[in-house]
């Protein structure tokens, strides 16, 4: 959890103690207090593992069931697919808990105990999370995990609108041997040609700007190469709507 994360953190736990966001945030927490207390480095929360997450807490929670296939028969896997993730290592935590003063704290010891779940929190590959929680109309809470390896690591959330006139600011850091950052850029449903643009590295941190050229719905594809490779390997993907104003 980095300063400004923790900052929201503080002021989630003054004004919205009991709202959803502040207990995915508390089981931030309280999972990298596990990591810790075994010697592995903490995960960072990701904003679209976050989506995934929460998304199944919330099929799960209107269609009462408990399960890390869904009623479609797609595993996370699946959803990960679908939702344009594109990490290879990953793994799912669920927790289902009602009745207790404290669901968040008693989840997160439930999953612990359990020794297929802890191996997830602390396998020492993860350095990424997506936390949801739901609650269901009996008061039930849902938790779900999503664990990922990620060779880069956003640290601003990714907007899914922005105006015409801005660019969409990415930043972040590597991990491992990175040498350079491409991303692609392509309009959805348009015959438009892609755009593609290097991003050579010489430190972990980096930032970089994507502008786009007119008002429209846009694919952005972000791949690595590391050192002493000729090859380049998809890591993220996601949509974007580019709009003129307010109303579009």
């Amino acid at each position: 959890m980095t300063f400004k994360e923790y900052l929201r953190y503080l002021l989630l736990m003054i004004f919205r103690p009991g709202s959803l966001k502040t207990m995915e945030w508390r089981m931030l927490r309280l999972l990298n207090r596990d990591r810790r207390a075994n010697g592995l480095k903490p995960v960072r929360m990701q904003q679209d593992l976050r989506k995934v997450a929460r998304k199944h807490s919330l099929d799960m929670a209107e269609k009462d069931y408990f399960d890390h296939v869904n009623q479609r028969a797609q595993s996370h896997s699946d959803r990960f697919r679908l939702s344009g993730i594109t990490d290879v290592v990953s793994g799912e935590n669920l927790a289902k808990i009602g009745g207790f003063p404290n669901p968040t704290q008693k989840a997160e010891v439930g999953l612990m105990n359990s020794p297929g779940h802890r191996a997830n929190i602390l396998n020492g590959l993860y350095n990424v999370v997506g936390i949801g929680v739901i609650q269901d109309k009996n008061g039930v809470y849902y938790f779900t995990q999503n664990f990922a390896k990620r060779d880069v690591i956003f640290s601003k959330t990714i907007p899914e609108k922005i105006k015409y006139n801005r660019h969409l600011i990415i930043k972040g850091q590597t991990v491992g041997r990175v040498d350079a950052i491409v991303y692609q850029v392509m309009p959805q449903g348009r015959k438009a040609a892609m755009t593609q643009s290097i991003v050579k590295l010489t430190e972990k941190n980096f930032s970089f700007a994507i502008t786009f050229p007119e008002a429209a719905v846009y694919d952005v594809s972000i791949f690595v190469n590391m050192q002493g490779s000729d090859q380049y390997m998809l890591v993220n993907k996601f949509s974007i709507k580019v709009r003129k104003g307010i109303f579009t």
